[in-house]
């Protein structure tokens, strides 16, 4: 009996075999599918600088589990909104294009722009690196625009200017129009930079507005954002091809500030880009000015 039973093992363990040998593929594809199906974001902390406000076009509530592009973009955002130098996220088996879908926006430098305009200018990036693997895996690395040195810096003048100018008992329209008129008085348009000629100054970024006092346009846009970040008023960046500006919640109503088209300096330019609504700003220039509607839809 002893022997029929161990035949009778060595024919089952045969036939479990065979059953493995001629079905493998499947078998690999079922266990491969379950693993990809565990794998999930391992969320990290995000920084102080990480904004809360319920944007229209993007949301704070993100599971990293991408099925459409605007899935990948909002995760995109939450990356930038945390302050994250790297992350990493999965596609799902079932969202069968994800792949192309995370290499076309994570190399689309104007989309990843756009969505740069809606975090805080200290959790900016000056780079992105996206690297995508066949297995689903996707690797976000970020080189942040601010350094540590140069946010503290910043933040010491924001700090003295909100206690020297009483912005903490203003208005939040008061609010905006000192801190733009603060601006405009400390900063002189670096006329060198927006010609692309050699220029001393980080005058793209709000150190060079509000520590050396020069900047372009997107240093008057950060300086003002980084202000606005601190008064807790919501804000966003607004870019067209070749301009950026400022777009503020007031009251519920979401208004254009531009600050390099208000600056006294520059002669064309009349003082009149001032808590103005978007059909006021394309009647006073739709060239400069002309955004991507469909994707600012708090501006829209």
């Amino acid at each position: 009996m002893k022997r029929i039973g161990n035949v009778i093992f060595i024919l089952i363990l045969m036939s479990c075999v065979l059953i493995v040998y001629f079905n493998i593929d499947d078998i690999s594809d079922f266990f491969t599918d379950y693993l990809l199906s565990q794998r999930k974001a391992l969320l990290k902390d995000s920084n102080q600088y990480k904004r809360n406000y319920r944007y229209i076009t993007f949301s704070n509530d993100e599971d990293y589990i991408p099925y459409t592009k605007e899935d990948i973009k909002n995760i995109y955002f939450n990356i930038l909104n945390n302050g994250w130098d790297s992350f990493t996220f999965y596609c799902p088996k079932e969202y069968t294009n994800c792949l192309d879908d995370v290499k076309e926006i994570g190399t689309d430098k104007i989309i990843l722009s756009e969505i740069n305009d809606y975090v805080s200018p200290f959790n900016s990036y000056n780079e992105t690196n996206t690297v995508i693997y066949s297995n689903g895996q996707i690797d976000v690395e970020v080189s942040h625009k601010y350094t540590e040195q140069s946010i503290s810096e910043i933040n010491r003048v924001v700090s003295d200017v909100i206690k020297e100018l009483d912005l903490k008992n203003k208005s939040k329209e008061e609010q905006v129009s000192l801190i733009h008129n603060y601006i405009l008085e400390k900063t002189i348009y670096d006329k060198e930079a927006a010609d692309e000629k050699y220029s001393p100054y980080d005058s793209t970024s709000g150190y060079g507005a509000l520590i050396e006092g020069y900047a372009v346009c997107s240093g008057y846009a950060d300086a003002m954002a980084i202000f606005l970040d601190v008064l807790n008023i919501p804000n966003i960046k607004i870019s067209s091809e070749n301009h950026v500006w400022n777009l503020v919640n007031i009251d519920n109503k979401w208004l254009h500030v531009d600050l390099t088209w208000d600056d006294v300096e520059i002669d064309k330019y009349k003082n009149n880009y001032f808590l103005i609504t978007t059909d006021k700003l394309l009647e006073q220039d739709n060239k400069e000015h002309s955004f991507d509607k469909s994707f600012f839809k708090e501006a829209a």
